[in-house]
């Protein structure tokens, strides 16, 4: 029996879950569901971690279907990762920084780094900590873009809001209630040009990045 909870909403397209599975994880149902629509470059919105997020295939048709429902023509989206493999074949990092971003990842931090086909260009990517967020990405078996909703709710996380605002311009929505409350952005870090820059307080405490990378910069001075 697919998980689920008695809801108002009993389309194909609406998924309403009480809470995730202890693990972080939920039906295989619903993980084919979600990737059934992104492969045919539909758009999602579901929880990354706790913040609601519209997801699809990193690609320029997706690119394009998110700038026009967010109507912003010069958005960069965030790239979601589920493997250290996938940051190596995006962005080029020195061993420095690969090794603290295994410190910092998967979590709460979206890091600013150098494209790996272009290092002038910068790339932005994340590495969820929640599972079924982790298991959609590598069903698809490429990077997914994504994007805050918050912009477009006007501040709201209710999935009544959620569901109103979003039911005609995406392909499916994933609720989960217990992570419909307030809850800290993903905190936005940059080491573009080789020094670590915290762009944006969130989730992950300034102190606390900085702890984790000077812990590095200590190890590799001995």
């Amino acid at each position: 029996m697919m998980q689920s909870v008695e809801s108002l909403y009993k389309n194909d397209d609406i998924i309403v879950i009480r809470k995730l599975k202890k693990d972080g994880s939920v039906d295989t149902e619903i993980i084919q569901r979600i990737t059934d629509i992104l492969y045919k470059n539909g758009l999602v919105i579901l929880p990354v971690d706790s913040q609601y997020e519209i997801v699809g295939v990193a690609n320029t048709a997706v690119e394009h279907k998110l700038k026009t429902i967010i109507k912003s023509r010069n958005k960069k989206f965030v790239r979601l990762i589920a493997s250290f493999k996938m940051l190596e074949s995006l962005a080029m990092v020195t061993k420095f920084q690969y090794d603290f971003l295994h410190r910092i990842w998967p979590g709460e931090v979206t890091a600013i780094v150098p494209q790996k086909e272009d290092a002038s260009r910068e790339i932005a990517l994340r590495f969820p900590k929640t599972k079924f967020v982790q298991e959609i990405i590598e069903t698809v078996g490429q990077p997914l873009f994504a994007t805050n909703i918050l912009r477009v709710t006007k501040g709201s996380n209710k999935h009544s809001d959620i569901i109103r605002v979003f039911g005609k311009k995406v392909d499916a929505i994933v609720i989960i209630e217990e992570l419909c409350k307030r809850h800290p952005r993903a905190t936005l870090i940059s080491l573009f040009n080789g020094k670590l820059k915290i762009l944006r307080a969130g989730k992950i405490s300034s102190e606390e990045i900085q702890s984790y990378y000077y812990l590095g910069s200590c190890d590799e001075e001995v």
